[in-house]
């Protein structure tokens, strides 16, 4: 089994549309999302669990990225599209998405606590935070970032 994790910049005003679809129609959701949606500049190379080990690593860290105010949306996307996150930028989200500030060591031990051993874990997680970063720091105030793990 393999997932793949997808990170799609969308105008803030074309939330709650993509919501209602995610309820109505699946397929018009995803239609919408491709013609509003944006990849970003960057593309996840890693396995989306990766992704999906380090946003439970930031979650226990209490860094959480989903504090939006689009968390009825987000329920509505996540029932039609996988396990999606949205993120808009959040004071002090940069400084704590700085891969500076996090150990390989612990994300390896993450990881492992996960039940998942491979020797570029460490670079993995680092990679994974450099890349939220990045793209975070891209995103306009009237931008969010749909995060998908699916």
């Amino acid at each position: 089994m393999s997932a793949i994790a997808s990170l799609t910049v969308v105008p803030r005003d074309s939330i709650t549309e993509l919501a209602r679809l995610a309820r109505t129609s699946p397929s018009s959701f995803r239609t919408y999302l491709a013609e509003h949606g944006s990849k970003t500049r960057q593309e996840y190379d890693w396995s989306g669990y990766c992704m999906l080990y380090v946003l439970t690593y930031l979650e226990e860290r209490g860094i959480d990225l989903d504090q939006s105010e689009f968390n009825a949306e987000s329920e509505a996307i996540n029932s039609a599209y996988g396990l999606t996150t949205l993120i808009t930028p959040a004071p002090g989200l940069l400084d704590q998405l700085d891969p500076g500030a996090h150990r390989a060591e612990d994300l390896v031990a993450h990881f492992e606590e996960m039940g998942v051993d491979f020797e570029e874990s460490g670079a993995a997680g680092l990679d994974t935070l450099r890349l939220l970063r990045d793209t975070v720091t891209e995103i306009r105030d009237d931008q969010v970032l749909l995060l998908n793990i699916g």
